[in-house]
């Protein structure tokens, strides 16, 4: 039997948001020469020999590839935030996905009570991101003292009908697990 490798210490809950946005994306998609994907690997002619994996990206139009990695700049990128990646998601990827032009960048947290998503969107400049909002879930208590989420509506800013609740997003996040 094959040993498998380990190549990421990424939480469940990770997973689990990229998983979910994927498969939100994908209910808008089916009509559009577009395709959400989770980890898709690019490399642009800007930063020859780097390769660059976004947690989920929304790639539009042809889809050019050399080799394994995808040459043309998604429409939609989404990085889900962790300890460890932070400082990388909000500094060089940031940097680069603006660069090569990635119109739409997503910051999600899900270590946040009630998860935030912070959305930029590209400058005028085609150089940098501006911030274009902070949605943050609310986590209220109710008589009983149990926490409840108060859910907020979300939409990719690039196409306004593309509507869904952050708990969507935020699907199997706190969710009771048996750790052995």
């Amino acid at each position: 039997m094959a040993d498998i490798l380990e190549m990421s210490n990424m939480y469940p809950e990770h997973r689990f948001v990229m998983s979910n946005l994927e498969k939100i994306l994908d209910r808008f998609t089916s009509k559009l020469r577009c395709v959400a994907m989770r980890e898709a690997k690019y490399e642009w002619a800007e930063y020859p020999g780097k390769k660059y994996e976004p947690d989920v990206s929304l790639l539009c139009g042809l889809r050019h590839r050399k080799k394994l990695c995808y040459t043309d700049v998604p429409r939609f990128i989404a990085e889900v935030l962790s300890d460890s990646t932070e400082h990388i998601d909000r500094g060089e990827k940031m940097e680069v996905y603006a660069r090569v032009g990635v119109q739409e960048y997503w910051l999600i947290d899900w270590r946040v009570p009630g998860g935030m998503v912070e959305r930029y969107m590209l400058d005028d400049t085609g150089e940098r991101y501006l911030l274009h909002d902070i949605v943050k879930g609310e986590v209220e208590e109710d008589v009983e003292d149990k926490e409840t989420k108060c859910d907020k509506l979300l939409n990719v800013i690039s196409f306004p009908s593309w509507t869904f609740m952050l708990s969507e997003l935020l699907e199997h996040i706190g969710e009771e697990e048996i750790q052995e």
